[in-house]
C-alpha cells in the first residue's frame, strides 16, 4: 500500500471511529449549559450530553456583537463536574478555535452558525482532527458537504435562540424529503444530482442505499420544550 492509499485508509478508519462515537448520543437530548451547576442539573435530568456555552443562543441574539468560542476555563470546569460528554462550539472556518477545543479535551466540537463566522466561504477541514465534529444543515446538499469535510454528526440548523421550532421542522422536512426523492432516482442520475447539490458522489450513493444520512442526524434550533423534541423525533430525526 503506497502512502496516499495508507493515508486514505487511516482517514477512513478515523472517521468510522468518530461517527461511531456520535452514534452513542442517538435518541438523547443535548442541553445548552452556561455553568458547572447547570451541567450537573442537565446530567441529573437525563441529558446524553451538554453544550458548554458562555451565553445561551437567545442571549447571543439579544446582545449582538461578535460571538466567539467560550472561555476554555469555563469549559474545563464543566468537564470536571459531569461524566456525560461535553461539547463546545467554535466559529465556522476557525480551525484554531477547534484546535484549542481539541487540546483541552472536549468530546465533540460544534462548528456553529450560532457564533459569528470566521470564514464566510470555507468550513473547517475536519478530517485533520481526532475529535468528532457536529455541523448544521438546512438541506441534503449542505448535510453531505459537511460530512464530506469530516463531520461525524449532523443537526438541522433551525433558528437558535428563538424558542420557535418552525425552522427546525422546515429544515428537517427538507432533508428527509430530499432523501425520499433521491431514493426514487435511477443510479445513472446520481452523478448529475451530486453535481447539482454540490455533494460528493459516494455520499449521495450511500445516502440512497441507506435511505438516511450516513451519520447521526439531530434536530436543533428553536427546540424549547419536551413536546418540541418529541415532534422532531416523530418526524424521523
Amino acid at each position: 500500500m503506497d502512502k496516499p492509499q495508507r493515508k486514505e485508509a487511516q482517514r477512513s478508519a478515523s472517521f468510522t471511529v468518530k461517527s461511531g462515537l456520535a452514534q452513542m448520543l442517538k435518541g438523547g437530548v443535548i442541553m445548552d449549559v452556561v455553568s458547572p451547576e447547570h451541567a450537573v442539573i442537565a446530567e441529573e435530568a437525563g441529558a446524553c450530553a451538554v453544550m458548554a456555552l458562555e451565553r445561551v443562543p437567545s442571549d447571543i441574539r439579544a446582545q449582538g456583537g461578535v460571538a466567539r468560542m467560550s472561555d476554555p476555563g469555563l469549559i474545563r470546569e464543566i468537564m470536571s463536574c459531569v461524566s456525560i460528554p461535553v461539547m463546545a462550539k467554535c466559529r465556522i472556518g476557525h480551525f484554531v478555535e477547534a484546535q484549542i477545543l481539541e487540546a483541552i479535551g472536549v468530546d465533540y466540537v460544534d462548528e456553529s452558525e450560532v457564533l459569528t463566522p470566521a470564514d464566510e466561504a470555507h468550513h473547517i477541514y475536519k478530517h485533520g482532527f481526532g475529535v468528532p465534529f457536529v455541523c448544521g444543515c438546512r438541506n441534503l446538499g449542505e448535510a453531505l458537504r459537511r460530512i464530506g469535510e469530516g463531520a461525524a454528526m449532523i443537526r438541522t440548523k433551525g433558528e437558535a435562540g428563538t424558542g420557535d421550532v418552525v425552522e427546525a421542522v422546515r429544515h428537517a422536512r427538507a432533508v428527509l424529503g430530499e432523501i425520499r426523492l433521491l431514493q426514487a432516482k435511477p443510479d445513472e442520475e446520481l452523478m448529475a444530482y451530486a453535481k447539482e447539490i454540490g455533494a460528493p458522489y459516494e455520499l449521495v450513493r450511500q445516502t440512497k442505499e441507506l435511505g438516511r444520512l450516513p451519520v447521526v442526524n439531530f434536530a436543533a434550533g428553536g427546540l424549547a420544550t419536551p413536546a418540541d423534541a418529541a415532534l422532531m423525533m416523530q418526524l424521523g430525526v
